[in-house]
């Protein structure tokens, strides 16, 4: 089984924190798609994506590489999103996409991030301590499965 992670970080590094401690679970490689907005990703078996959450939605650039991107009908895809306030599942516009192109997405992971976005900086932010520890370790037990629900399927 042959991971890796496509993911946007671009503020305060709270998506690039996650998807390092879950690439250690998966030995997965990392892809910064806004360094590298045309990965080849057809050699993988499990693809995360993974990204920042800006006005309600996943970075433009991970969304345009969704929707461009052919994936291989044995890929199997799981989401990640970190954002200052979690009042709704950020992914499944996403979900929508993959499912739409017949793609299996093996669940989603969600938590809070530092967030200074607009007015928000000038109160000095919100969720300051997150990922926090504890959403670290939640991000490494959702991979397990993950990985575990990849190796018997």
């Amino acid at each position: 089984m042959k991971a890796v992670i496509v993911y946007a970080s671009t503020h305060h590094g709270n998506t690039k924190k996650v998807v390092e401690q879950m690439a250690e679970i998966l030995s997965a490689d990392l892809i910064d798609i806004t360094k590298n907005q045309k990965p080849n990703i057809s050699s993988y078996d499990i693809v995360g994506l993974a990204s920042g959450i800006y006005f309600h939605s996943f970075d433009e650039k991970l969304k345009a590489f969704i929707s461009n991107n052919n994936f291989q009908r044995h890929q199997k895809v799981f989401l990640v999103a970190t954002c200052g306030v979690r009042y709704m599942d950020y992914t499944k516009k996403i979900e929508k996409i993959l499912k739409e192109k017949q793609i299996e997405c093996l669940g989603s992971f969600q938590c809070r991030g530092y967030d200074t976005y607009g007015i928000l900086a000038k109160l000095g932010g919100i969720a300051k301590q997150h990922p926090s520890a504890k959403d670290l370790k939640k991000a490494k037990d959702f991979v397990r499965k993950i990985k575990s629900k990849s190796l018997y399927n």
